[in-house]
C-alpha cells in the first residue's frame, strides 16, 4: 500500500508540545503573582481571588477588565468582562454560603434567586449590543455567575453559566481558540468604551491568590491567609484543563462557531425571501443557526429550520440548544418529510407511503408500458427512469405533458426527443394509477400533497420564519412548499445551500419556483473549517465539473476559495483487496486513537449503507467502539461515528475515515450510455467533496485496486 502523506499524527504532537508550554507559561506567571499576592491584601475577597484566576490567563491573550459601570447608569456595577480568544464573559461573582438549582431556577438557600441570573443576562445583552458593532456575534459574549469558594459545574441557566471558582479556568480553557488575536482590540476598545471603570470606587487589584480545591462554606472574612492555602490547581488538573482546550475539546463545542467577519449577516434585515451560499466549509450553516437566534430573540412566534438530510435537524437541535439554549422552544428542527406528515395528519389528509409497494409497482408499471416504448432505445438503466419520474416529474409538480414537453431538465444531460418524453409521462402515468389504486404514495407525493393542501388553506399559525438548510437537495415542490410557508414578507425565508454539494439526481432554477432572490443573496468565500491541505484535495475532485446553483448560469468547478487554516493532513492508501483496506483501517484508527485524538470526534463515511455497516463490522471486530449515523443527535460521546456520506451532509468532524473508493469512479453499467455514465459520475464525485469536506484536521481515503 502507498500512503502520500506520511506526517499523519505529527499534527496532535505538535499540539500537545504547544498546550504544555502554555501550561507552563501560565504556572510561572501564577507563581510570580503570587508573590504580589502577599504584600497585597486590598479588594472583595471573592471578587478578587476569582478576578486572580482570570487575570493569570493575560498570557494566553486574555485581558480583565475589573468593576465597569453599566452603560446609562451611575450606580450598577459590573464585576468582570473577560476578553479573550474564547469571546466575551461577563462575569458576576458571588460569594454566597448555599446555593443549589431547583427546577431550573437559581437559590440561595430556602430563597428564589433567580432575579440575579436575568441580572447578568441583562448585562451580557448590552455587551452583544456593543461587539456587534464591530462584527462580533452576539452569542460569543456569555454570561456567567462564578461562585467564590464553591467547586461544581459548569451549569445552565437557560443563557447564563453557574459554575464554581475551580471548575472557572478549565471551563474558559475549554472553549478554546475562538476569536482572531487581530479581533480582540477592536472588541476591547468599544467594551472599554461603554463600560467605563466605576466612579467610586478605587483602583481594584486582581493578583492571583492560591486557594483550596473546595473552600468551606464561611464568608469572605473568615478567609484564611494566603499562606495557609494550598494550591488551587495541581500541576495536573492545570495541564489537562489547558490540553483539553487545544487538543480535546469535543467537535460538538465548534460546530456552532461563527467567525466574527460573518456576524452581520446574522442581523441583517432583507425585504423578501434571502439565500446565503458558498463552498463547502464556509460557515454557511452556522449563520443560519446564529440567524435562528437572532430571529427567535427579536421576534415573536415560530420558527422552522428544516432539511431534506434526516440526520441533520436532530444534530442542528442540539447544537441549538448549547448555542441559544432560552429559545429552544422557538424554534422547530425538522426533515422536511417528517413536517409534511405530520402536516398531512394535522389536516386529516390520507396518504400512505410504502417505498418498497411503490417500487414493485414502478416495475410493474415498466414491465407493461415502459419496457416496449421508446424508452427501451434509450441507452440507461431502467432506474433512469424511476428517477426521472420522482425529480423531475413529481419533482416539479408537473401535471400536463405540455409543461413536460419542453421542459429544460436541469441537471440530466442524457437527452429526450418527444418521443421519449411521451413515453416517459405514458409511465409516469401507469405508475400514479398503480399507486392510486393500490392506497399507495411515493415519497414525492408526500410533497405534492402539502403544497396542494396547504395552498387550499395556509397554516393558521404561521411561522415568523422559514430557514432551509442543503437546499439544493430539495426538488422544486419542496422549495415551493417552504416558500408557501414563509412567504415573501421581510425575513420570512432564508435558503441555505451549495449547488456543487448536490447529491441526488435532478435540479431546479429559483426562477421555476417563483422565488425571488435578487439583491438578496450573500456569497460566503473563506473556509474556515477545513485545513488547507483537505480544501486542496477536495476541490482537485470536482474541479473540471460545471454546476448549477439554482440559478439560470452555471457555476465552473475550479473555485477560487480562501482558506484560514493551513496545514492538515490527508492520507491515501491503496489498497489490492477490501480485506487489506481495511486492515489498513483498523490499525489507522488505532494510531490516530494513540495519538490522544478522540474517536468521538471521528467520522468513518462511505456512499452506501452496506459498506456502512460492513465497516462498522470491521471496527467492532477490533474492539473499537462505533455508533450508526442514523444514532447521532448531536450529543458528544467516545464512539467513532458511522454513517453514510448523505447522512453526514452539513456536519463536521476533526477526522474522516472514506474507505472503499475507487480510482476514477464507478464503471459504467451493462448498456449505459457515455452521457448516463458521466452524468453519475458527476453526482459521485459530488458526494465525495461533500465527505472530504467534512474533515477539518485530517482525511484518510482508502482505494481498492
Amino acid at each position: 500500500m502507498t500512503v502520500v502523506d506520511p506526517r499523519a499524527g505529527t499534527s496532535q504532537d505538535a499540539e500537545v508540545r504547544r498546550a504544555r508550554a502554555r501550561v507552563e507559561q501560565y504556572r510561572r506567571l501564577l507563581e510570580r503573582e503570587q508573590e504580589i499576592v502577599r504584600r497585597h491584601r486590598a479588594g472583595s475577597a471573592g471578587e478578587r481571588r476569582v478576578g486572580a484566576l482570570l487575570q493569570a490567563m493575560s498570557a494566553h491573550g486574555w485581558t480583565l477588565l475589573a468593576d465597569r459601570r453599566w452603560p446609562g447608569t451611575r450606580a450598577a456595577n459590573v464585576d468582570l468582562l473577560h476578553v479573550g480568544p474564547g469571546g466575551v464573559l461577563v462575569v458576576d461573582v458571588k460569594n454566597w454560603r448555599e446555593v443549589h438549582v431547583e427546577y431550573g431556577r437559581l437559590r440561595r438557600g430556602q430563597e428564589d434567586a433567580h432575579d440575579d441570573v436575568e441580572k447578568v443576562l441583562r448585562i451580557a445583552e448590552l455587551a452583544e449590543q456593543s461587539v456587534a458593532e464591530v462584527g462580533l456575534a452576539p452569542l460569543e459574549v456569555l454570561p456567567v455567575l462564578a461562585f467564590a469558594g464553591r467547586s461544581f459545574g459548569p451549569l445552565t441557566l437557560g443563557r447564563v453559566t453557574v459554575v464554581g471558582e475551580k471548575q472557572l479556568v478549565p471551563w474558559v480553557n475549554r472553549r478554546g481558540d475562538r476569536l482572531e488575536a487581530a479581533k480582540l482590540p477592536e472588541v476591547l476598545a468599544v467594551l472599554e468604551r461603554d463600560f467605563p471603570p466605576y466612579e467610586d470606587a478605587g483602583p481594584v487589584e486582581v493578583s492571583p491568590v492560591v486557594v483550596p480545591p473546595v473552600l468551606p462554606l464561611r464568608d469572605a472574612a473568615e478567609e484564611a491567609e494566603p499562606s495557609e492555602q494550598q494550591a488551587l490547581f495541581s500541576a495536573e488538573e492545570l495541564e489537562a484543563s489547558l490540553l483539553d482546550g487545544a487538543l480535546t475539546s469535543p467537535v460538538e463545542d465548534w460546530m456552532a462557531f461563527l467567525h466574527p467577519a460573518q456576524a452581520k449577516l446574522v442581523r441583517q434585515s432583507r425585504n423578501g425571501p434571502a439565500r446565503v451560499r458558498g463552498p463547502a466549509g464556509t460557515g454557511k450553516t452556522v449563520v443560519g443557526l446564529h440567524r435562528a437566534a437572532y430571529l427567535a430573540g427579536t421576534r415573536p412566534g415560530r420558527l422552522l429550520y428544516v432539511s431534506f438530510v434526516r440526520t441533520l435537524p436532530t444534530v442542528l437541535a442540539a447544537t441549538f440548544a448549547r448555542l441559544a439554549p432560552q429559545h429552544v422552544d422557538r424554534v422547530e428542527f425538522r426533515g422536511l418529510h417528517s413536517w409534511t406528515r405530520r402536516f398531512l395528519d394535522e389536516r386529516g389528509v390520507r396518504h400512505h407511503v410504502d417505498l418498497t409497494a411503490a417500487d414493485t409497482c414502478f416495475w410493474r408499471a415498466w414491465a407493461t408500458t415502459g419496457r416496449s416504448s421508446a424508452l427501451a432505445e434509450v441507452p440507461v438503466p431502467v432506474t433512469y427512469w424511476k428517477e426521472e419520474i420522482a425529480s423531475v416529474l413529481k419533482g416539479r409538480g408537473l401535471t400536463d405533458f405540455a409543461e413536460y414537453a419542453d421542459l429544460t431538465r436541469v441537471g440530466r444531460s442524457t437527452p429526450l426527443n418527444r418521443a421519449q418524453r411521451e413515453a416517459v409521462w405514458e409511465l409516469h402515468v401507469h405508475y400514479s394509477e398503480l399507486l392510486r389504486s393500490r392506497d399507495l404514495h411515493d415519497a414525492a407525493d408526500l410533497l405534492v400533497l402539502a403544497l396542494a393542501e396547504l395552498r387550499r388553506r395556509p397554516l393558521d399559525e404561521p411561522y415568523v420564519a422559514v430557514l432551509v438548510d442543503e437546499v439544493q437537495d430539495l426538488s422544486r415542490v419542496g422549495v415551493q412548499l417552504l416558500h408557501a410557508l414563509g412567504g415573501d414578507g421581510p425575513d420570512g425565508l432564508l435558503l441555505i445551500g451549495d449547488g456543487q454539494q448536490a447529491v441526488y439526481p435532478g435540479g431546479f432554477t429559483l426562477s421555476e419556483a417563483g422565488i425571488n432572490v435578487r439583491g438578496r443573496s450573500t456569497v460566503l468565500e473563506t473556509n474556515y473549517r477545513n485545513a488547507s491541505r483537505i480544501v486542496e484535495t477536495a476541490l482537485a475532485v470536482v474541479a473540471s465539473d460545471a454546476f448549477g446553483d439554482l440559478d439560470d448560469s452555471p457555476e465552473t468547478g475550479a473555485r477560487q476559495v480562501r482558506v484560514a487554516r493551513d496545514g492538515g493532513v490527508t492520507v491515501r492508501v491503496d489498497a489490492p483487496d477490501a480485506r487489506s483496506l481495511h486492515a489498513a483501517l483498523v490499525q489507522a484508527v488505532r494510531d490516530l486513537a494513540a495519538s490522544g485524538a478522540s474517536l468521538g470526534d471521528c467520522a468513518l463515511l462511505t456512499a452506501t449503507t452496506a459498506e456502512a455497516s460492513r465497516c462498522a463490522g470491521v471496527l467492532r471486530r477490533a474492539g473499537l467502539p462505533v455508533v450508526p449515523l442514523e444514532e447521532y443527535a448531536g450529543q458528544t460521546c467516545g464512539r467513532l461515528k458511522v454513517g453514510t456520506i448523505k447522512r453526514a451532509k452539513g456536519l463536521e468532524f476533526k477526522h474522516v475515515f472514506l474507505p472503499g473508493l475507487r480510482e476514477g469512479g464507478s464503471a459504467a453499467k451493462p448498456g449505459e450510455s457515455e452521457s448516463a455514465w458521466r452524468e453519475r459520475l458527476e453526482v459521485e464525485r459530488r458526494e465525495l467533496y461533500v465527505g472530504m469536506t467534512r474533515a477539518r484536521d485530517s482525511l484518510w481515503l482508502g482505494f481498492v485496486a
